[in-house]
């Protein structure tokens, strides 16, 4: 397939749910809709300076730090578990090399924190089991044999994988200065071949690495894609659309499978999008006039574009900021920056920030105040991310297959995104902090729309 063939293909993906709506118009008696929001059903009406984005994706090789993982007293095979998922967790980064050890006894002398530990081994991390409700962990720089920090985790609930993953949260900042984001999860629609005619596509939700991978959507014959994660810390819910004969509508899910319609507009409900503090909604809509419009709601739903196809709208600067991907004014989507004071004011026009090029699936992370999304560079899809401060724009991701529907995980040092080659669709992450990228599906699932999780107050477990 050569380069004009490959580009043909990209756009087509783009606008392929845009020209879906020449058969949506004709199928529908009206043009009413609803939204729904925190269940309430509303009327329509290395050497890394990641601020500033100076930074080489080159990835150097270095060795990496060992580390040894101690569980002081009586072993089992159940702790054996919880041990190899902080170990996993650990060395997701690419910077630790994490060895599992058992000790009968705490060790609280030097001397003897010295004789346990291999000189080659940098750092020591203690745990042990309190009771049958609590753990307690130390870290050790075993250079100088002291402590560096210590806590106690009391845990929450009955699974072993959520009490790993908190345990390597907490353990995580001491060892890097960085957040965790090992209690985290993502969302992304797969596809499942449940007859000859036609393949399907549920939603899924797993670990941020892959693994544990749980059912959360799965009519049989129905097509769900583009999930999306709300803000609300106490809540999570994920919002996705659902192909209908009617539509393609707005749904949201809780994580013991209850649904209900978000958004039932004639044609197109899709690709929501929530401020920080999940307070603010907006997402895509192709009501009316057949274009795709985004729509943003603060106490009242209101329309912000009126030309063009608007696409991927994404929250900045706590919720004032809305980016999308326009063809408005020109024939290739381009990114946007929508100031949201002005919304009121007739005469208003959002910024573009790109004059040329083709860009899909902007997202933005405000901790680092960085702005991602695909563009194609010869013939194929990659990721970019863009620093609003000094309005640079770097590629990061490279090599072969298309880039896609990257998502940030909450501490803004990894992308999550598709990466698809030979017909095959398969979900990657990569270290911003050394560009090394790991696919953590199977070569044989296809999956689309990756979306990473914020950090809920309890970790999303499907029921």
């Amino acid at each position: 397939m050569n380069n004009m063939t490959k580009t043909k293909n990209i756009i087509n993906k783009f606008f392929v749910l845009i020209y879906i709506l020449s058969f949506y118009n004709v199928s529908f008696a009206d043009d009413s809709g609803n939204i729904l929001l925190n269940n309430k059903r509303l009327d329509s009406s290395g050497g890394l300076e990641v601020g500033n984005l100076d930074f080489k994706v080159k990835a150097e090789k270095h060795d990496k730090l060992k580390v040894k993982l101690v569980f002081v007293g009586k072993n089992s095979r159940k702790l054996d578990d919880l041990l190899k998922v902080i170990k996993n967790n650990l060395e997701f980064s690419g910077q630790f090399d994490v060895q599992i050890c058992h000790s009968s006894s705490l060790l609280n002398k030097k001397e003897d924190i010295v004789k346990y530990f291999t000189p080659d081994c940098s750092l020591g991390i203690f745990l042990n089991a309190e009771d049958d409700k609590s753990f307690a962990w130390r870290l050790y720089d075993l250079e100088y044999a002291q402590m560096v920090k210590g806590e106690k985790y009391a845990v929450k609930g009955n699974d072993l994988r959520c009490w790993a993953h908190n345990l390597s949260d907490a353990i995580w900042p001491s060892l890097t200065g960085e957040s965790g984001f090992f209690s985290t999860k993502i969302v992304y629609s797969k596809k499942v071949n449940k007859s000859k005619k036609r393949d399907c596509k549920h939603i899924y939700v797993a670990d941020y690495n892959g693994q544990n991978e749980q059912l959360l959507v799965g009519d049989p014959t129905v097509v769900d894609v583009a999930p999306r994660w709300n803000n609300d810390p106490k809540n999570p819910l994920v919002f996705y659309s659902e192909h209908t004969n009617r539509n393609v509508r707005l749904m949201v899910v809780d994580m013991h499978k209850k649904r209900q319609v978000a958004s039932n507009f004639n044609g197109l409900n899709i690709l929501s999008t929530f401020s920080p503090d999940g307070k603010r909604f907006a997402y895509c809509a192709s009501k009316g006039n057949g274009l795709c419009n985004v729509y943003f709601y603060d106490g009242k739903l209101k329309k912000i574009t009126n030309s063009g196809n608007n696409i991927a709208p994404t929250f900045a600067d706590n919720g004032k900021t809305l980016y999308f991907c326009s063809d408005a004014c020109s024939k290739f989507p381009q990114i946007c920056r929508y100031d949201l004071s002005k919304m009121d004011n007739s005469t208003y026009k959002p910024e573009f920030i790109t004059k040329d090029g083709f860009y899909v699936a902007t997202v933005f992370n405000n901790k680092k105040n960085l702005l991602a999304y695909s563009k194609m560079v010869n013939g194929l899809m990659q990721i970019f991310v863009y620093n609003p401060v000094n309005k640079s724009h770097k590629q990061v991701s490279f090599g072969a297959g298309n880039k896609e529907e990257c998502s940030w995980s909450p501490c803004g040092n990894y992308l999550l995104f598709s990466v698809e080659t030979n017909n095959k669709s398969r979900l990657a992450v990569q270290n911003l902090l050394t560009g090394r990228m790991i696919f953590i599906t199977k070569p044989k699932d296809s999956c689309y729309y990756p979306f990473w999780s914020p950090v809920y107050e309890s970790i999303p477990v499907v029921a």
